[in-house]
Order: structure tokens, then C-alpha cells, then sequence
């Protein structure tokens, strides 16, 4: 699927967002702008060109028009036709161009309880896609709302809600994907992880619950953390036990118990392996209270 890739922050920012109820026989005009233009068509049918490419966008389809391109109708709508439109601003000089996208990999970034600078994030909103109404509307008609009479503290929510909106845009081309399953499932075996951490680790558990082999589950989480079950395991009893060390005044022995490492020596040695701290150095640094 083509997407735009926005690198974040800074975030794209909501200029304005409009709704029109077109009739039979009504031809969108020849425009350039210097914003995006995302458009949803919530009934009907609208006929869009931009730069020489068309776009048939139906009820229940987006299609995001770029900065600097110029587009217009290409042939006269003919049928109700009804469209919300949002124009934002992505407050960077080098613009996110279109890229062919099929891999949802989402590795784990690095990061501690202690952090003073945000992490890199991406937005990837797609071009041309169908979407769906009964998540979006809401947001759509809020955000209309909120637009209408506008504040500076309704301009922050309308802000908010538009980060909303790109998460469900995000999540619906996850799910629309040919790889949705092992998407979906890759959650669940993650979930699944955490909620058992203190218990010992049983693959046959795993498929009992999950019903599914435990290969696949294991090629679905890697698919998408870049990790097996038992390296993302080892990931999440670190990160516990990092809090627990700097939030708690527990032994170390507890700790690791409670991470589900029952052996003290061995959670020694994985948590340095992972942080090249021991617990009792990281503690030290990072504790928030003496």
C-alpha cells in the first residue's frame, strides 16, 4: 500500500476541517495548495484527479491530496455525494513523499523510566484506502464541532483528536493487510507474555491458549518486534525489574521473582547482559528516592 510517512515529532498540525453535501452534477474545482488536503467520502461518489492520476473515491473510501500537486474533478459527481475534508500541516521543510509499504514491523525502541528526551516516532497515513466510517465519523464530526467555534483550548483538542484519527487510520491498514492475522497475533502472543512473566515460560501453554502452534505464534512475533518469544520475554522481565529497582526498596531476590526469574545469579546475569548494569549498579544510578 502507498503511504505517507510522516517522522514525528514535530506532529502534523489541523489547519481546518469542512464538510459539504454535494448533489448530482457538481465538479470539484481546479485547486493547488500548501497543505494536505484528506479527504472522506461518507456517501456517494467523488471523481478526483491529481497531477494526471484519478481517483474514484466511493462511500467509505479517503484519499490524501499532497502539497504543491495540483488537483480538480475529473467528471461531475452523479449522486449525493457527502465528504468531510481536513487540511493539515506537517511542520517540516523536507515533506514525507509516498512510499510503497507491506511491512508493519514495529521493533521495541530502547528506553527507561529516567528519559528527558521524546523518542522517534512515525506516522504513516495512507494515500488511497478504504477506512472505516463507524470509528472515524465520531472523530469527524467532534473535530467539526470543536472547529465551528473555535478557542485556543478547543484548537489543542482539535490537535489531539487528529493524532486520534492517524492512529485509526494506522490501525485499519493493519487490519485490512494481507498479513492481519499474524498482526493481530503477534498482540495477543505479547499480551500473553506480560500476563504470564511471573509464571515459568510453556510453549505448550501458549498454543493451548492462543490455539495456535507455537512455531507460527513464534514466526508472528518476530515478524513484528524482530524478537522470538523468549528474547521478548527476557525484554519485558528487564524492563519490570528496572522499575522495580528504582521505584521499590525490595531485595534483589524478590525482584527477580517477581520478574519470574527464581535464580538470582542467573537474573544477574541477564539483566547485565541487557543493560551492562547489575541490578544493584542500576539501582544505585537510578533509584528516585534515597
Amino acid at each position: 500500500m502507498q503511504v505517507l510517512e510522516l517522522q514525528v515529532p514535530p506532529f502534523p498540525l489541523l489547519a481546518a476541517i469542512g464538510y459539504s453535501l454535494w448533489q448530482p452534477g457538481v465538479l470539484h474545482a481546479e485547486r493547488q495548495f500548501e497543505v494536505f488536503d484528506l479527504v472522506v467520502c461518507t456517501k456517494g461518489a467523488l471523481y478526483m484527479e491529481e497531477d494526471d492520476i484519478a481517483y474514484d473515491i466511493h462511500q467509505g473510501m479517503m484519499l490524501v491530496l499532497e502539497p504543491g500537486k495540483t488537483h480538480r474533478g475529473y467528471r461531475p459527481t452523479d449522486r449525493e455525494t457527502e465528504v468531510y475534508w481536513i487540511h493539515f500541516q506537517y511542520p517540516l521543510s523536507n515533506q514525507p513523499i509516498l512510499i510503497e509499504k507491506n511491512n508493519w514491523q514495529q521493533p521495541l525502541l530502547q528506553r527507561t523510566d529516567q528519559d528527558i528526551e521524546p523518542h522517534p516516532a512515525t506516522v504513516d497515513i495512507p494515500k488511497f484506502a478504504e477506512v472505516d466510517l463507524r470509528i472515524l465519523l465520531p472523530l469527524l464530526d467532534r473535530m467539526l464541532e470543536l472547529h465551528q467555534v473555535l478557542t485556543k483550548q478547543r484548537s489543542f483538542e482539535l490537535h489531539v483528536l487528529l493524532g486520534q484519527f492517524f492512529v485509526q487510520l494506522q490501525n485499519g491498514m493493519r487490519q485490512n493487510s494481507p498479513q492481519a492475522r499474524s498482526y493481530i497475533l503477534s498482540e495477543k502472543v505479547a499480551a500473553y507474555l506480560a500476563a504470564e512473566l511471573e509464571h515459568p515460560f510453556d510453549s505448550g501453554q501458549m498454543e493451548r491458549e492462543l490455539h495456535y502452534h507455537f512455531d507460527y505464534l513464534a514466526r508472528c512475533l518476530k515478524q513484528y518486534t524482530g524478537m522470538s518469544p523468549m528474547q521478548y520475554r527476557h525484554h519485558l522481565q528487564v524492563e519490570r525489574a528496572k522499575r522495580l529497582l528504582a521505584h521499590t526498596e525490595l531485595p534483589l531476590k524478590e525482584i527477580g521473582g517477581l520478574c519470574g526469574i527464581a535464580d538470582n545469579n542467573y537474573f544477574t546475569r541477564l539483566f547485565k547482559r541487557q543493560t551492562a548494569l547489575t541490578p544493584g549498579e542500576y539501582r544505585k544510578q537510578y533509584q528516585v528516592f534515597r
